[in-house]
């Protein structure tokens, strides 16, 4: 498994690293390897928002990076906002939604020198 080799190489990180697309089929294993899980955000194919919010429910809130696509197929940039009002309708707290949409970013970017949030 893709996993397995990733893993076993000495010079990979596996908490420097993020394994992104992963579905409900997905998250656990790339979770359980202690690689961050990036859901990339499509409104009609692969992981939809409320897919990704079920997933969190499920899997819990560290080390999973939420983002939205603007690519090949349909796809809605503002995904991640649209996310967060789900979440907020599912009666998650701020500081659960914040994490996600925000922190969990700031918390993986950081670890390079070279990221700065300006104020």
């Amino acid at each position: 498994m893709i996993l397995d080799a990733l893993k076993n190489d000495s010079r990979i990180r596996p908490d420097r690293c993020i394994i992104d697309h992963v579905e409900e089929h997905t998250i656990g294993m790339v979770l359980d390897e202690g690689f961050w899980a990036g859901m990339t955000l499509y409104p009609e194919s692969k992981c939809s928002h409320s897919r990704a919010i079920d997933m969190l429910e499920n899997f819990g809130t560290n080390r999973i990076w939420m983002n939205s696509a603007c690519d090949w197929g349909i796809s809605r940039p503002l995904a991640v906002p649209h996310a967060a009002l789900e979440m907020r309708q599912r009666g998650h707290q701020n500081d659960w939604i914040d994490k996600v949409t925000f922190q969990n970013p700031i918390s993986f970017m950081s670890q390079s020198p070279k990221f700065k949030i300006k104020g």
